[in-house]
C-alpha cells in the first residue's frame, strides 16, 4: 500500500528514502534575532524522527533583517547564524533525513522592513491599493494584532534598481553557500506567495520596461539569475530548486498556469533541480484559503501535473493532499514528491506510521487553520490537536519516557478532553479507567464530527488510541462516589463537558425549537435532557430504524443519510452565530435548508481561527445563508422568530423571520457539579475541558494533555 509514495527517489544528487516532504511553513519559533536555538532544532528533529524523506525549512531570510517577514524568521545572511544552523542539520541528519533550506525575500510583505523603517523592495511602485472584497470578518483585537505585526509605520516602496537586483543575486548566492557550509543538503528558492520573485513574475505587480519586465522571459530573469548564482556558489552539483506559483487567484492580470509552465522551463534551463508547485491569492479574506493555504482537497494537484508535463526534473506537489491521493499522483506521473504541511504539524510521525501500515494511529489534521492564523499576529505556530507542536524541546522526550511512578487514574467523561487525557496518561504508563455516561465515546466531538467531516477523523483516532493503549472504558455509566471509594484512585479527572442553560427567550419551549443537546440527541440517537422535538409518525419510524440499524452511531453514515432525510424543517433559524452555529448553518445549507443565522454580537464564528472563519462565512454567503448580526431575539413563535435589530449608527428596528425549525446554540455554561460531588480529602480531583469553561476542540485537547502530563508533578 502507498508503494509509490514510500518509494525512494532523488533530486539531482540528493537521495531520498521516500517521496514525503515536510512542507516549508512559517512557524516562527525562533527568538527575535533570527538565530536557531534548541526550540527550533527540536521542532525539526521531531519531523526527522518521524521518517520524512525530505524536510524543507520555513522561509529563511537570505538578507536578514532586510526583506524578512518577521524578526522571528530564521536568518542566514552572515556567519553569525552558522552555529545554530549547523546544530540543526546535525540533529536532523542523526535521524537519516536530508534537510533543504528555503531562502526568501518577502518584498512587498517584508513586515520587518516596515517595522524598522526601511522601504519595501519591489519591482515597481504598485498601481493599486489593498483591495478587500466583502466584509473583513475580523475582531477588533485581531485587527490590532495584525496592525502591530505589520509595523506601526506607513509602508514605503523602493523600486529595485538593476544594482539592487545584482546585489540580491549575490546575497542569495552567499546565503546558499553558507547553508551548504552549515550542512544543509539543498536549497529551495521561494519564488511564490507574493514575495519578491513572485512579484517580478506577476504582470499585476511588475510594470518595468527594462530587461526585468515585459515578456515572461524578462520577468523570470531575476529568479533564473538567483538559481544560477546559487548553483555556481555551491559548486554546481549541490541541489537547488525553486517554489513557484502556478496561478495567482483574484488578480485579473496575475500569473496563469501557462506562465508558470514557461517559468518552470526557464528555471530548469538556469539549473533548477526540481520545481515545487504552489499558488497564491490575496492574503486577507477567503482568498487566503484558495491559496496558499488551500481549503479544497488536492487543490493544486492538477497545476503540478501541468508543470510536470513540461519539465524533466522532479516536481513537488503540495496543497491538502492525502497520502492516498499523493500515491495516485505519483503513480500517474503527475508529481514526483508530495509536500505535507499541516498534517506534519498534527503528527510528525506520519511518514513512519504510513511505512509501518499504521494509518489508524496517525493523528489527523482537522484543517481548523489555528496554525497558520498565528503568523498574521507574528506569533509562534500552534496546533489545535497536537499540543507538542512548537513545544518539542520541553515535551517530546517526556512523552517518549514512561513514568517512574505509575498512578491509578479515573476519568469521568469520554469527550475530547477525557479521551486525550486518557491517551496521554496511558502512554506514560499510568493505569486508566474512563467512564462515559452515553453509550458512545466522543461527547460533543461526536456531533462536531457529523457537521464537519475532519472532526470524525479526530474522533476515530482518539478512540483507536485509547483502545490500543489498553484504557479500560466503561460506557453508559456516570462515575460516582462509590466507584471512587471502591477503586481508590490517585487522581480523578472530570471532563464531563458544559451544561446548557436555557436562555430567557419567550417561546423557547415550543416543540419546533431545539437546543444543541436535543439536536445532537435527535441526530445521533443519544438521550437528551433538552426539549423533545415534535416528530410525526414518519419521522419517528425513520429515526427508530436508524437507531436499530446503527446508522445513527456513525457520523459518516449519518452525514450521508442526512442529504436525503433530516427531521428538520425547510426553513431554519439558528439563534447563536458562534462556531457551533456557523458550522451547523453550513451543514444545513448543504442539505437544501433555507438558513438564517442570528448573532447578538458584531462578529460571527469568533471562536474560529480567522482564516477558517473567512472560508466558512464566505461559503455561507455563497450558499444564500442570511447572516444577521447585532440582533436580539425577542420571541419565538410557532411560525418564526421576532428580532430587534440594532444596526451600527441607526435606530433599532423590528423584524420577523419565518421558520419551521429553530435551533438555539446559546447557553453553554461551566459545570463543576460532578467535580464538587467527587471531591474529598482522600483523592485529588482535576477538572478539565468544557466543564471549566467552553474551549471547543483545541481547549479540550490541550487541557486534557496538560492534565495527564502533570500526573508526574510532585503535587499529583
Amino acid at each position: 500500500m502507498l508503494k509509490n509514495l514510500l518509494s525512494p527517489t532523488r533530486i539531482g544528487t540528493l537521495e531520498l528514502r521516500n517521496r514525503i516532504a515536510v512542507a516549508p511553513m512559517g512557524v516562527e519559533i525562533a527568538e527575535a534575532d533570527g538565530k536557531v536555538r534548541e526550540p527550533v532544532i527540536a521542532y525539526y528533529e521531531e519531523r526527522a524522527r518521524g521518517g520524512a524523506g525530505l524536510i524543507i525549512t520555513e522561509n529563511t531570510s537570505a538578507c536578514y533583517p532586510r526583506g524578512a517577514n518577521s524578526a522571528h524568521e530564521l536568518g542566514v545572511s552572515s556567519d553569525d547564524f552558522l552555529p545554530g544552523l549547523k546544530a540543526l542539520t546535525e540533529r536532523v541528519h542523526a535521524h537519516g533525513a536530508p534537510i533543504a533550506i528555503q531562502l526568501a525575500h518577502h518584498g512587498k510583505v517584508g513586515r520587518l522592513d516596515t517595522q524598522q523603517n526601511r522601504p519595501l523592495l519591489m519591482p515597481s511602485t504598485p498601481r493599486k491599493g489593498l483591495r478587500i472584497d466583502g466584509p473583513l470578518d475580523l475582531s477588533l483585537e485581531e485587527m490590532g494584532l495584525m496592525a502591530a505585526a505589520a509595523g506601526k509605520g506607513r509602508p514605503t516602496v523602493h523600486e529595485a534598481t538593476v544594482e539592487d537586483l545584482q546585489a540580491l543575486v549575490q546575497d542569495f548566492a552567499a546565503a546558499a553557500e553558507r547553508a551548504q557550509r552549515a550542512g544543509f543538503d539543498a536549497v529551495e528558492i521561494h519564488g511564490a506567495h507574493g514575495y519578491i520573485f513572485s512579484e517580478f513574475l506577476s504582470p499585476a505587480w511588475n510594470f518595468r520596461e527594462d530587461e526585468y519586465g515585459g515578456a515572461l522571459e524578462n520577468r523570470a530573469r531575476l529568479l533564473c539569475e538567483v538559481i544560477a548564482g546559487c548553483k555556481a556558489a555551491t559548486g554546481g552539483d549541490f541541489p537547488v530548486w525553486c517554489r513557484i506559483d502556478a496561478v495567482e487567484f483574484g488578480e485579473e492580470d496575475g500569473i496563469r498556469p501557462a506562465d508558470a509552465q514557461l517559468t518552470a522551463e526557464l528555471a530548469v534551463e538556469a539549473g533548477a533541480d526540481a520545481i515545487h508547485v504552489s499558488a497564491y491569492a490575496h492574503p486577507l479574506g477567503a482568498g487566503f484559503t484558495l491559496a496558499p493555504i488551500v481549503h479544497a482537497e488536492s487543490g493544486f494537484a492538477e497545476l503540478a501535473a501541468g508543470i510536470k508535463a513540461r519539465v524533466s526534473v522532479p516536481v513537488i506537489a503540495v496543497g491538502r493532499i492525502s497520502p492516498e491521493a499523493a500515491d495516485t499522483l505519483i503513480e500517474r506521473g503527475a508529481a514526483d514528491l508530495v509536500a505535507f504541511g499541516r498534517p506534519t504539524l498534527a503528527d510528525p510521525a506520519m511518514p513512519i506510521k504510513l511505512a509501518e501500515g499504521r494509518q489508524a494511529s496517525i493523528r489527523p489534521c482537522v484543517y481548523c487553520y489555528t496554525c497558520v492564523a498565528q503568523a498574521f499576529f507574528d506569533r509562534s505556530v500552534r496546533c489545535a490537536v497536537n499540543p507538542v507542536t512548537a513545544n518539542e524541546a520541553e515535551l517530546s522526550s517526556r512523552l517518549r519516557e514512561k513514568t517512574s511512578t505509575p498512578k491509578r487514574v479515573l476519568i469521568a467523561g469520554g469527550g475530547p478532553a477525557g479521551l486525550e487525557a486518557a491517551r496521554v496518561a496511558a502512554t506514560r504508563g499510568h493505569r486508566v479507567t474512563l467512564y462515559e455516561k452515553a453509550s458512545q465515546l466522543g461527547g460533543t466531538l461526536r456531533f462536531a464530527a457529523l457537521v464537519y467531516e475532519p472532526n470524525e477523523r479526530l474522533l476515530d483516532w482518539l478512540q483507536h488510541e485509547v483502545r490500543e493503549l489498553g484504557v479500560e472504558i466503561v460506557l453508559g455509566r456516570t462515575l460516582g462516589t462509590a466507584d471512587v471509594a471502591e477503586q481508590a484512585p490517585d487522581v480523578v479527572m472530570v471532563a464531563t463537558g458544559a451544561r446548557r442553560e436555557k436562555p430567557p427567550i419567550e417561546g423557547i419551549d415550543l416543540p419546533h425549537v431545539l437546543d444543541g443537546d436535543s439536536l445532537r440527541a435527535l441526530m445521533t440517537g443519544e438521550t437528551s435532557t433538552g426539549p423533545a422535538p415534535d416528530l410525526g409518525i414518519f419521522d419517528r419510524v425513520i429515526i427508530g430504524a436508524g437507531r436499530l440499524l446503527g446508522i445513527l452511531r456513525s457520523p459518516g453514515r449519518l452525514r450521508t443519510l442526512s442529504h436525503r432525510y433530516m427531521p428538520i424543517g425547510k426553513r431554519v433559524v439558528i439563534v447563536g452565530g458562534d462556531l457551533v452555529g456557523a458550522e451547523l448553518a453550513e451543514f444545513l445549507a448543504e442539505r437544501g435548508r433555507s438558513v438564517t443565522l442570528v448573532e447578538e454580537g458584531e462578529l460571527f464564528a469568533a471562536q474560529m481561527a480567522h482564516p477558517r472563519r473567512w472560508r466558512v462565512l464566505h461559503d455561507l454567503r455563497e450558499a444564500g445563508v442570511e447572516l444577521i448580526n447585532r440582533a436580539c431575539v425577542d420571541r419565538i413563535t410557532r411560525h418564526g422568530v421576532e428580532l430587534t435589530l440594532s444596526p451600527e449608527g441607526e435606530k433599532p428596528e423590528s423584524r420577523e423571520i419565518s421558520a419551521e425549525s429553530v435551533i438555539v446554540t446559546l447557553g453553554l455554561e461551566p459545570d463543576l457539579d460532578l467535580s464538587t460531588r467527587l471531591k474529598s480529602d482522600a483523592v485529588r480531583v482535576v477538572s478539565i475541558g468544557d466543564c471549566t469553561g467552553v474551549g471547543y476542540i483545541e481547549g479540550a485537547i490541550h487541557e486534557g494533555f496538560k492534565a495527564a502530563l502533570a500526573l508526574d508533578d510532585p503535587e499529583s
